[in-house]
């Protein structure tokens, strides 16, 4: 059998053709939400996002190690994340300013056993997790976290993805 091959041109620049690769995939925008041990609120917008297992129900997440929240999970052990509903390209951009200051005139509220700041006015689903592993992956850390539990938001059956660069609302809007 022959090798498939292609008259696209190879990109001399690995990094680019890697970026340009992981946009072509699709992912839900997500934004993890935690507290500092002041309790002040943090977070950060995140596609790297990923279901891992149903029993028991862990999920896993991307950390960017030079990101100002991840000292606060890994000593806090709990985040929220926060699944934006297709209404919520405006907090995800806000989520992913690092120059912004992300809980200012931004609707949240308190998770009622920890804290944990939850953006249910924007999101369908916020899910609330204990890290139960982390591991160093390259730039990032990758989190396995533990399900504690899941509080529904008001967007319903609709979702925010970023593909090609771009905000895309699915469902009903």
């Amino acid at each position: 059998m022959a090798a498939a091959t292609s008259d696209r041109p190879v990109d001399s620049r690995p990094d680019s053709a890697f970026l340009d690769a992981m946009a072509a995939l699709a992912g839900g925008v997500c934004v993890v939400t935690a507290l500092t041990a002041k309790g002040r609120p943090v977070g950060f917008t995140s596609t790297a996002v990923m279901s891992l297992s149903r029993e028991p129900q862990l999920l896993a997440i991307g950390v960017g190690r030079r990101g100002r929240t991840l000292p606060t999970l890994l000593g806090g052990r709990t985040f929220a994340l926060n699944i934006l509903h297709a209404g919520g390209e405006h907090i995800s951009r806000r989520f992913a300013d690092s120059s912004a200051d992300r809980f200012a005139e931004v609707e949240w509220s308190a998770e009622e056993r920890g804290g944990l700041p939850l953006l249910l006015a924007h999101s369908s689903y916020a899910v609330l997790c204990r890290i139960a592993r982390d591991l160093p992956a390259g730039d990032h850390q990758l989190i396995v976290a533990a399900v504690e539990g899941v509080v529904t938001g008001t967007g319903g059956p609709t979702a925010l993805v970023h593909h090609d660069r771009r905000y895309h609302a699915l469902g009903a809007a």
